[in-house]
């Protein structure tokens, strides 16, 4: 429904307040924080930029937007439900036409995954517009707009330090519509997004890799060499059920399969993909989830993240001790026990007697 003043869409309500003044109601918190967040998005590919320390400056950067959330118009947050759009050149806008668009775009990256397995979106101008269907919606898209400029950003870009003023307010822990100049960032641990970004159809591996990475002043960059998405490289990622992360910490013990140590309280424990699941397709089933799957402590999980994020494309997992731990602990146990027995001028066996007692003493 559309006058010239307001416009119903799928799960707002837009009016035009004055000539340069719009107001948006979305009465659903969650399609609100997605509005947010999407045009926070876009203002990190046509509105700021990284300084020298990387924190990000309101300044002019790329051409090019998110569709639905355009440059010529500026959001602030006054409420949970209510946004005050400011706009920027009154002249070039058209209310109907921006009113259908953001309509379009809302649903497209609010529909329901368990109907629809893509959230689509645009990124582009009105020369050309190129579409995207990611199967998130967070720092996946927040991450192609960083790289959308097709340079090298630093893993501190990434992680985007801006004013807290301009950060979203369902993350940051501010009061809404607050005007704090400080900083602070906005997410953390920026391997993930290269790592989600391998998930929606880029790839470091063969002749013409569309993700870089390199270490520049004791620091990992990254740059993707298109932006255009390749669906047919997506990963697909299975959901863990918890009754399987219970089945498989029973399994081991409520042991790190790395670094043995046992944790009773289960919230040290994560269940990990023994080839990580940007590098293949796990596909867990009821049958598999205990093959592919090994229990880990939290922390030796995220070693082997940064770990994975670090090596070498080609990298053999089917024959890692990051994977299969088990094939190798026993071998570098022998070696260990023989390089005892050398340095002490013991026999291996008197070594092995001498643990077995120390062991039956614990007992």
């Amino acid at each position: 429904m559309i006058n010239d003043l307001e416009y119903t869409g799928s799960c707002f309500t837009l009016k035009k307040i004055n000539e340069f003044t719009l107001n948006l109601n979305i009465p659903k918190k969650q399609d609100a924080n997605i509005f947010e967040n999407m045009n926070f998005f876009s203002s990190l590919l046509h509105s700021f930029k990284p300084d020298q320390n990387s924190v990000w400056r309101k300044q002019k950067r790329l051409d090019v937007e998110i569709k639905g959330w355009p440059a010529n118009v500026e959001w602030k947050r006054l409420s949970y439900s209510n946004f005050e759009g400011i706009l920027i050149d009154n002249n070039a806008f058209n209310f109907k036409e921006f009113a259908e668009t953001l309509d379009e775009s809302i649903k497209n990256i609010t529909v329901n995954v368990k109907t629809n397995k893509y959230y689509k979106f645009e990124i582009g101008n009105k020369s050309h517009w190129e579409q995207y269907l990611f199967k998130s919606r967070g720092r996946e898209i927040c991450g192609l707009c960083i790289l959308y400029d097709q340079e090298f950003h630093t893993r501190d870009e990434l992680e985007v330090t801006i004013e807290n003023r301009y950060q979203p307010h369902n993350i940051s822990k501010l009061n809404i519509g607050n005007n704090d100049t400080r900083t602070s960032k906005f997410y953390g641990d920026p391997s993930k997004i290269v790592d989600y970004f391998r998930n929606e159809g880029w790839t470091r591996e063969g002749e013409n890799p569309t993700i870089i990475t390199q270490r520049k002043n004791k620091q990992e960059e990254y740059r993707l060499t298109t932006v255009k998405q390749d669906i047919t490289l997506q990963v697909s990622r299975s959901v863990i059920k918890d009754s399987w992360k219970q089945k498989l910490f029973t399994l081991h013990n409520n042991t790190c399969r790395l670094c043995h140590t046992t944790h009773e309280n289960t919230k040290f424990l994560a269940p990990d993909h023994r080839i990580p699941a940007i590098v293949q397709a796990e596909n867990l089933t009821d049958d598999n989830f205990q093959d592919k799957l090994m229990t880990l402590c939290i922390y030796c999980n995220q070693r082997k993240r940064e770990f994975t994020k670090k090596v070498n494309p080609d990298y053999d997992w089917e024959n890692s001790p990051w994977a299969y731990p088990e094939q190798f602990q026993r071998e570098k146990i022998a070696e260990d026990i023989e390089r005892y027995a050398t340095a002490h001028q013991k026999t291996v066996e008197q070594v092995i007697e001498e643990i077995t007692r120390l062991i039956e003493k614990k007992d």
